[in-house]
């Protein structure tokens, strides 16, 4: 009776937690998901040999505050630091892995305290063997003390069992003040609360990516009491003063005497963005109980069930694996940031403020704020499935950055620790606003999200930013106006970086016309034909006496010398982002019939891009090198549509042939050093990843007056979308796609599709279409079919 009271308590307040109702609300009868436990297909060890400290996750629920696993590695920078596969030590467990907000360090020891010796002193061997690593869980030896240790979480919850060897004294130490990748610590602070309890916080110093301070505030309580609090001040430990441990090298420990063989400890740590007093509220209304197997399986459902919205059958294991894999990670590196009471720390003035989300009617706040790098190439990736798959999350997302504007007077590109970042270029939130906005996915106060995309457009706004650019003039917005495209000579302004006017120009070009979609939304038509008007000012960087966008003069010139790719320079190629401009000149999804027609017609067309992707396939469709250097470049997001133009240009079957090829070659790999090459910023990589293995991909970002999807050929045999829909987004509708095959690797090409019992001859299928749920029923064979999909949806 009384586990089964402790049970019926836990239910209750696990359905407290907002995530939990957003990500995991049921379905309807005739689309709920079986207890297939698809974590079992998730491998969160893929590609982490010199990974991104947000990019290995284990302990955590989908989005949650605390992510929540050992680190092998400290790093001095974004990458190469977190979990390290080939790494022998782990040096402790952090709750928090977000780029540029980690922290709460805490390492269970035996013997006399060593603290003050430094990280590497209380570190441990450790071996894979003795390793149990899935989404919700993480379970590991340390191999020196015997120790055992568990780690499961909640939204805003770490909780630890340990098992110990017998022992005269056991510490769990909080190395508060530890460097996690390029965040360093200026004060930590710790305080005994109770004999079971203590609370403190970390002071993160300002980095590149975050102009400003930010401060992590946690809560720690052991299910017994402990028998001492003590602490360390740089080289020296020292005893607690009124109960409290200060300092700029400083950490804190608790203490547990005469350990029995194999005694558990149990411990839960709440961490906070807030104040102690909300950790503590995160504490009490996620996890008051102790029940660690319960919370455990509580966290690996939370992830069956966002796993489960696109559930496939078929195709090879490692192509499940690297599937759920994939979409694993698009629930990992954006994390939400505010309390369950919808307290949330506002550093986008002089001033922290503390915000407070508005309640339902069951005083429940009606969204999460999310902390997050920048949306810069989204349309192409996370965009797609927040429209279609997670438009809880994707409607999350935008209702931070619009709430921001609100406060703070910028629409930006995401938030660190509540402050805009001004990470990469252009104002990228706005593909994201028209996606859910012209599908009616929306749940966001459209007007407020216009007014804030439109001031983005003109001086004023966020597009006078380059990257990281702190004064506000590198962005070249009022070049863009007044001249019809960004000049070289951006690169002398601001303080920040990517000033690539050229790749500006693109990516502007590319967000006036998704700012016209928006604005033809809420009949807005004068701006709608202003903005239209402006999408055309790609071809004021696009050179047709070379076939390419090109740097160009303020004065008009084009730069010269001048090359689409060149190998002998690296770093960023002048008047470009991260990408070559051969790559670059692609990008304009808004007009591609604009673009095939100024690269010489669609044979041409078809000629070039195909030779493009001859050329870099002995690459795996990656920079060899440099950005330089790459036609195609699939390591990061400025070419993520590629393979999917031939469609455009009358060759749907090359794009079923290219992208199986970047699928195979590129995102294919399931060990520890393969899998995503490159810049998995956040999970678009893991997005784009899940888009081609399904078969359904949108160059435009799922934008325009009738959204369109491209189809493709997919990788399975049964794919099930469960699509949700209504207020909240708490019902499913299921559309399947059935794929018959003979031959799985040879068959690559379409040859027929049947929507809903129909023919469909066109490569295109309305996203209204899928929204309605459905099925889909696709033949694929050997050779191509070059009489299936090429017209467009409606020709």
């Amino acid at each position: 009776m009384h586990k089964l009271i402790l049970g019926i308590c836990f239910y209750f307040i696990c359905i407290q937690d907002t995530t939990a109702q957003v990500l995991n609300a049921s379905a309807n009868a005739d689309t709920k998901q079986n207890n297939a436990d698809l974590t079992a297909l998730a491998d969160p060890t893929i590609d982490t040999k010199q990974p991104r400290i947000d990019f290995f996750a284990s302990a955590s629920v989908p989005f949650g505050m605390v992510a929540l696993h050992p680190d092998t590695h400290q790093g001095n920078g974004l990458w190469n630091s977190g979990y390290r596969y080939e790494d022998k030590r782990i040096l402790f467990f952090v709750h928090s892995h977000m780029v540029q907000t980690p922290g709460i360090a805490c390492m269970p020891v035996v013997g006399k305290c060593k603290g003050n010796l430094g990280i590497e002193a209380n570190s441990s061997a450790f071996s894979h063997s003795n390793e149990v690593i899935r989404p919700g869980y993480h379970k590991v030896k340390l191999e020196e003390s015997g120790i055992t240790a568990e780690m499961t979480a909640t939204t805003r919850v770490g909780m630890h069992r340990e098992t110990f060897p017998a022992c005269d004294e056991a510490h769990i130490l909080f190395p508060l003040s530890a460097r996690l990748a390029d965040v360093s610590v200026s004060e930590a602070f710790a305080k005994k609360i109770s004999d079971t309890r203590i609370g403190g916080y970390a002071v993160l110093n300002p980095t590149g990516r975050r102009k400003q301070t930010c401060v992590i505030y946690f809560v720690a309580e052991f299910q017994k009491p402990f028998d001492n609090f003590a602490g360390w001040q740089g080289t020296q430990l020292v005893e607690a003063i009124d109960g409290q441990i200060r300092g700029k090298d400083a950490g804190a420990y608790v203490t547990f005497r005469h350990l029995k063989a194999n005694e558990q400890l149990r411990y839960k740590v709440a961490i906070s963005y807030v104040s102690i007093e909300g950790a503590i509220k995160n504490l009490e209304a996620e996890l008051p109980g102790w029940d660690f197997d319960a919370v455990a399986q509580r966290a690996k459902q939370q992830w069956n069930d966002y796993l489960g919205r696109i559930k496939v059958s078929g195709g090879t294991k490692a192509q499940q694996i690297k599937h759920y894999t994939d979409l694993m990670h698009t629930a990992i590196g954006r994390r939400i940031y505010s309390d369950v009471d919808g307290s949330y720390m506002d550093r986008g003035g002089a001033t922290p403020v503390v915000r407070h989300i508005p309640l339902n009617g069951h005083g429940q706040p009606k969204w999460n704020a999310i902390d997050m790098d920048c949306l810069w190439g989204t349309q192409w990736n996370l965009n797609i499935l927040w429209t279609l798959m997670y438009p809880d999350y994707g409607n999350q997302v935008a209702q931070t950055l619009v709430e921001y504007y609100k406060n703070n007077g910028i629409l930006g590109r995401g938030q660190w620790g509540g402050q805009e970042n001004f990470t990469m270029t252009g104002d990228c939130s706005t593909p994201l606003l028209a996606a859910l906005a012209n599908n009616g996915r929306a749940q966001f106060d459209l007007s407020t999200a216009y007014a804030g995309a439109r001031k983005n457009a003109f001086p004023g706004g966020v597009r006078d930013h380059a990257g990281y650019d702190s004064i506000g003039t590198g962005g070249g917005c009022d070049w863009y106006v007044k001249l019809g495209y960004v000049p070289v000579e951006i690169e002398k302004r601001g303080d920040g970086m990517h000033r690539g006017g050229s790749g500006m120009t693109l990516e502007y070009a590319y967000q006036d016309w998704c700012l016209a979609q928006l604005g033809r939304q809420l009949a807005k038509n004068e701006d709608a034909k202003l903005f239209t008007l402006r999408s055309e000012n790609w071809r004021n960087v696009f050179d047709s006496a070379v076939g390419w966008a090109r740097p160009r003069h303020e004065n008009g010139n084009w730069v010269t010398p001048f090359a689409p790719i060149d190998l002998k320079k690296k770093g960023e190629p002048r008047g470009f982002i991260e990408a070559s401009p051969a790559t670059f000149s692609f990008y304009v999804p808004q007009n591609l019939p604009g673009l095939i027609n100024i690269m010489g017609g669609k044979e041409a067309f078809v000629k070039r891009l195909d030779t493009c992707f001859r050329e870099t396939e002995k690459y795996r469709f990656i920079c060899p090198g440099d950005w330089q250097f790459s036609y195609v470049d699939y390591s990061n997001q400025p070419g993520c549509h590629m393979a999917h133009l031939f469609n455009y240009a009358g060759a749907p079957w090359l794009s079923q042939y290219w992208v199986r090829k970047v699928k195979e070659l590129t995102f294919g790999g399931t060990d520890y050093k393969s899998g995503y090459n490159g810049d998995e910023d956040e999970g678009q990589m893991g997005a784009l990843g899940v888009l081609m293995g399904i078969g359904l991909f949108s160059v435009q970002g799922c934008v325009g007056e009738n959204p369109q999807l491209e189809l493709t050929s997919p990788l399975f045999d049964h794919i099930s979308l469960q699509l949700p829909y209504g207020e909240g987004f708490k019902k499913y509708k299921t559309f399947n796609i059935k794929v018959i095959r003979q031959d799985q690797e040879k068959d690559i090409y379409i040859q027929s599709v049947k929507l809903n019992g129909k023919t469909l001859n066109s490569f295109q299928l309305p996203v209204h279409q899928i929204l309605q749920g459905g099925n889909m029923e696709i033949q694929l064979g050997p050779e191509p079919n070059k009489n299936w999909g090429i017209t467009k949806a409606g020709s």
